[in-house]
């Protein structure tokens, strides 16, 4: 019996893994340069949009800044949290500073990535 349920709870657990995955791919966090939408002393713009199904109630992640043409960072913002409620559809924004970045590149040049996020659902 015991063997049963620890392989029952087994199932469920991979299902569960399965679904917030899916889900979490669903919400999209994109980064720019954006002197419109945010002040010169935090002109980066990181939009989340939920795309899921499901109200989400924080996003965790990191942006990585390179230089366009290239593969190598020159600069992150680490552990940036957006904590406000989200429903299926609903987005969010919010602006940051630039990063120390080696070498200075100029604004036009940079290109930005979002290479971690966790999604926390209701």
């Amino acid at each position: 019996a015991a063997l049963v349920l620890l392989g029952g709870w087994t199932l469920y657990e991979s299902f569960q893994n399965s679904r917030n995955l899916a889900e979490e791919e669903k919400v999209k966090i994109t980064a720019s340069y954006d002197l419109v939408a945010c002040a010169l002393q935090a002109p980066i713009l990181a939009n989340v949009v939920n795309g899921s199904s499901r109200d989400v109630t924080s996003v965790r992640f990191d942006i990585a800044v390179k230089r366009r043409g290239y593969s190598n960072e020159i600069g992150r913002l680490s552990r940036l949290l957006d904590d406000r409620p989200m429903a299926p559809g609903a987005q969010s924004h919010y602006c940051y500073a630039l990063p120390v970045l080696i070498p200075a590149v100029a604004p036009e040049e940079l290109e930005f990535v979002i290479p971690l996020q966790f999604v926390t659902f209701k």
